[in-house]
């Protein structure tokens, strides 16, 4: 089938834009979150799509910074399948024609499948199309093709990839610039390379003279150009390029560097190309300052001007105070909200007319709560759960001495007169085998428990209450 580009669409949508407030220290999602786009990241390998050996269904691996939604068959007779968003030209979080800055070359590169549509097309037999993207499987050659197209991760200069066969290409922009170049004497043609990898022809030169001649041209870098001739002799070219420029009064002047002594001027400018670029008011007199360095006067201002001289703003009214002792009124404002409280699922919002409004239906954030904890020791009690109010908690915590580093998760459950737990952790950064985590009841409360055999430990948790 024919390729068709969409817009993207998903089955989530939001009404409004998200945002944070602005004294927050905080954004919204990391670059390395979003579908396509501009991205950073650290290392080259970053840039790598990897299907861990043994792998098998839905490929979902950390080491994936910019992954693909990919699914490897569980079973010979059963294909491969890529997803493709809704848009068809992205997977996962990879689009064509993304950019991603990587630090440590210094460089932005572009993903791209140049043979996209011919790709696409001949994969028609294995795609399934539905609302929000698009199924891609391996049950026909084409199929096969082009999920091996988005399973390519070739990088332009690494591993002998060059420009032509890479997915990840070096992004010049418009920066690009000569690097070099040869010259045939025998045919009068000098040919240039540049920075991507391309090459330009200069012709007519003059060939065939027994006299001197150039025999090679190559390029020296700060705009100079080597010449070598055909008696041994070299020379050096200085390419002129604009350095700067300045107009006053009708004239533009061109300064040249590396070249050319004398500066480009340019006449016939006309007052209609002269603006205003500044102004002072005093004594009733407006003074307008041009760009030819003249000046043009306006007088006839007079102390009878009316001019706004201040403000106020009650809850529905602005009021505007004018230089003759006068005032007028602009009315129909609303009341705004001026603060609030958040108590027991319920927020209330007071407004500047000392009414309020309350919202309901917040019960869920009573669920929820974020803890921190510095200096902990053996037997400190971190967190407590009402045994009254819920029947579980768990947590998502993550620990550290400085030194020693886990993350994990614990899950609780009781009935009032004992409780169990279990900890499911990552592998440790060092050991942290001194920290272990209990519970027990107390008090009408189910409390976790360090329990610290050494050293002194800071805690993260995030806690999640049933």
């Amino acid at each position: 089938m024919s390729f068709v580009y969409k817009n993207p669409l998903s089955s989530i949508n939001i009404s409004t834009p998200d945002s944070v407030l602005r004294d927050k220290t905080f954004g919204t999602n990391f670059s390395v979150l979003q579908i396509g786009g501009y991205m950073e990241v650290y290392t080259l390998q970053d840039l790598i799509y990897t299907v861990p050996s043994g792998s098998t269904g839905v490929i979902e691996f950390t080491g994936n910074t910019i992954p693909i939604q990919y699914s490897k068959r569980t079973l010979a007779f059963l294909p491969d399948i890529l997803t493709l968003n809704s848009d068809n030209i992205s997977s996962g979080r990879r689009r064509l024609g993304m950019l991603v800055y990587v630090h440590e070359t210094q460089k932005t590169y572009q993903y791209t499948i140049p043979n996209f549509e011919s790709l696409w097309n001949s994969a028609s037999g294995s795609t399934t199309e539905g609302t929000y993207g698009t199924t891609v499987s391996t049950t026909t050659a084409g199929g096969t093709a082009f999920i091996d197209a988005w399973l390519d991760s070739s990088i332009e200069g690494v591993s002998g990839v060059t420009r032509d066969n890479a997915r990840w290409k070096i992004f010049y922009g418009t920066d690009i610039t000569v690097t070099g170049g040869t010259y045939n004497n025998a045919t009068g043609v000098a040919t240039f390379s540049n920075t991507t990898g391309g090459t330009f022809t200069v012709t007519g030169f003059t060939t065939g003279s027994t006299t001197t001649s150039i025999s090679g041209i190559t390029y020296g870098g700060d705009y100079d150009l080597d010449l070598a001739n055909t008696d041994g002799s070299s020379d050096t070219v200085t390419l002129p390029f604009i350095s700067g420029s300045s107009y006053s009064a009708g004239t533009l002047t061109l300064s040249y560097a590396g070249g050319l002594e004398t500066d480009l001027i340019v006449t016939g400018f006309v007052s209609s190309d002269i603006s205003v670029t500044g102004g002072t008011f005093a004594a009733n007199t407006l003074t307008l300052t041009k760009s030819d360095d003249s000046t043009v006067v306006i007088t006839g201002f007079t102390s009878e001007d009316t001019y706004l001289t201040g403000a106020t703003y009650s809850p529905t009214t602005l009021t505007l105070g004018m230089s003759d002792g006068t005032t007028f009124q602009v009315t129909g404002f609303s009341a705004s909200i001026t603060g609030g409280t958040y108590a027991d699922g319920e927020i209330t919002l007071d407004k500047d007319d000392d009414s309020s409004v309350t919202v309901t239906g917040l019960d869920i954030l009573t669920h929820f709560d974020y803890v921190e904890a510095s200096g902990v020791t053996n037997n400190t009690v971190v967190d407590v759960t009402s045994l009254s109010l819920y029947q579980s908690v768990a947590y998502d915590y993550v620990i550290n001495d400085g030194t020693n580093y886990r993350s994990g998760e614990v899950h609780a459950v009781w009935d009032g007169t004992q409780v169990q737990f279990n900890d499911v952790s990552t592998i440790d950064i060092g050991s942290t085998a001194a920290f272990e985590w209990t519970f027990d009841i107390s008090g009408g409360n189910a409390r976790l428990i360090a329990s610290v055999s050494s050293g002194s430990w800071d805690v993260r948790l995030g806690k999640n209450q049933l």
